[in-house]
């Protein structure tokens, strides 16, 4: 079982474009020793297939790597003693953890176990937070959160019994099939390179929805460097859906807190690049397309603003699940590994474009019911922490378990001093309290 081309894109471009994902949980109560917490986690990765891969890499990249199983190591949980385990104390660790990169080849994910915490949101006793850190290239959201899921429910088999998994083939086979493989691929790039020229003309019919028709790049359109900090709001889902889903709640806030914090800056031009996710094709491990949505940021009144956006995204929608679309994207799984290689390694990412997807990211995921424990803690809320790359300096997760939503703010900085960060954090929170209260 190989890595997808898009899967193996991810893991290439990883050391220019940090693209790992946190997914945070926060679990109010003591959860025991965690020493004994490890173990018992330890216990249910073994059991759950998808956690025991890791990749192997073919020599020279001639073909994208193998999936392969082992066991699930120690190394794979780490265990975080905070000098200061107050929540602002959590909130700053986690913009030094962002920095931190996984090797699939060593292991897609990883386990912070934070004891301990004070102050946290939504908890009234001490709090842990476990942190589970996944490549991009393992899984989507969706996915990890799945995996997250799996492993923190307490439902897991225990697990020694878990059965086997593929194995890499040997060196020499990689080899043969790699220079076997190249013929074929060419000849299928071939034909699926003028299916996708026919797929374009017919994605630019006017029965077509248009693509979105980007934004100006902003003050955090810019390159974020190296560090990261993060802010967390958590509230009820209600707070959110007073203007339709979670989703275009959390849309509104961000456009009207945008507006107030960028000053001069074009209102109307403001915008999201939001994640969507697809059906899986079954060979992906991610299943989502990016599109741009106007934040409609000049609208003054949230239910009005909120209908134009949902309106907005409901359009692009039906644009990146046409079918026309996966025709246009289909040549990329057929590209050699070699070329793909070549061409990524020449990429300019620090081009500043003409215009950009969106002001800011938004990625919204629901985590499903709020019924996961942990050493008799019960969960009390989810974050998740969208990367920066050279030209997105402001990110936000919007991110549910149960009935309770937490909005992230991601950002460097590079592009928001600590002082902006939380000037910002503050118009954000209130422009939530706008749309909780429309």
């Amino acid at each position: 079982m190989q890595l997808h081309p898009s899967d193996a894109q991810r893991d290439w471009l990883d050391d220019r474009v940090r693209s790992d994902q946190f997914l945070l949980f926060c679990f109010e109560g003591p959860a025991g020793d965690p020493g004994r917490l490890v173990a018992e986690l330890r216990r249910r990765a073994s059991a759950v297939a998808e956690l025991r891969l890791h990749a192997v890499a073919v020599p020279g990249d001639l073909d994208y790597p193998y999936w392969a199983t082992g066991p699930v190591g120690a190394d794979r949980f780490v265990v975080h003693r905070l000098p200061d385990p107050s929540w602002p104390g959590v909130q700053e660790a986690l913009g030094e953890l962002l920095t931190d990169r996984l090797d699939i080849r060593a292991s897609p994910w990883r386990l912070h176990l934070v004891p301990g915490v004070t102050g946290a949101p939504r908890c009234a006793a001490a709090a842990t937070v476990v942190v589970l850190q996944v490549s991009h290239a393992f899984a989507d959201g969706t996915r990890a959160s799945a995996l997250a899921r799996a492993l923190l429910s307490g439902t897991a088999p225990a697990g020694d019994g878990a059965p086997a998994g593929p194995e890499a083939p040997a060196v020499p086979v990689m080899l043969l099939r790699a220079a076997a493989r190249v013929p074929l691929q060419l000849g299928s790039l071939l034909v699926t390179g003028a299916r996708a020229g026919r797929a374009e003309r017919e994605l630019a019919d006017p029965a077509v929805p248009p693509p979105a028709p980007g934004c100006p790049p902003s003050a955090v359109n810019t390159d974020p460097g190296p560090r990261r900090a993060v802010r967390t709001i958590v509230c009820p889902a209600t707070d959110l859906r007073t203007v339709g889903t979670v989703t275009v709640g959390a849309l509104t806030a961000i456009g009207s807190a945008l507006a107030e914090f960028l000053g001069a800056f074009p209102a109307d031009r403001l915008g999201a690049e939001v994640p969507v996710s697809l059906a899986g094709n079954g060979l992906s491990r991610n299943a989502y397309r990016s599109t741009g949505v106007r934040l409609f940021a000049h609208v003054r009144d949230p239910r009005e603003r909120a209908a134009a956006i949902a309106d907005d995204l409901a359009q692009r929608r039906r644009r990146i699940t046409h079918p026309a679309m996966d025709l246009r994207d289909r040549p990329l799984a057929h590209v050699p590994a070699p070329l793909l290689r070549f061409g990524l390694a020449r990429a300019d990412f620090g081009a500043v474009p003409r215009t950009v997807t969106g002001t800011t990211v938004v990625s919204s995921v629901y985590r499903g019911a709020g019924d996961l424990v942990l050493g008799g803690a019960l969960v009390r809320f989810t974050a998740g922490f969208p990367g920066l790359s050279p030209v997105m300096g402001l990110t936000h997760g919007v991110h549910g378990i149960g009935d309770v939503v937490t909005l992230s703010v991601t950002t460097s900085p590079q592009v928001l001093e600590p002082g902006e960060l939380d000037r910002y954090e503050t118009v954000l929170r209130a422009a939530v309290a706008q749309v909780a209260r429309a």
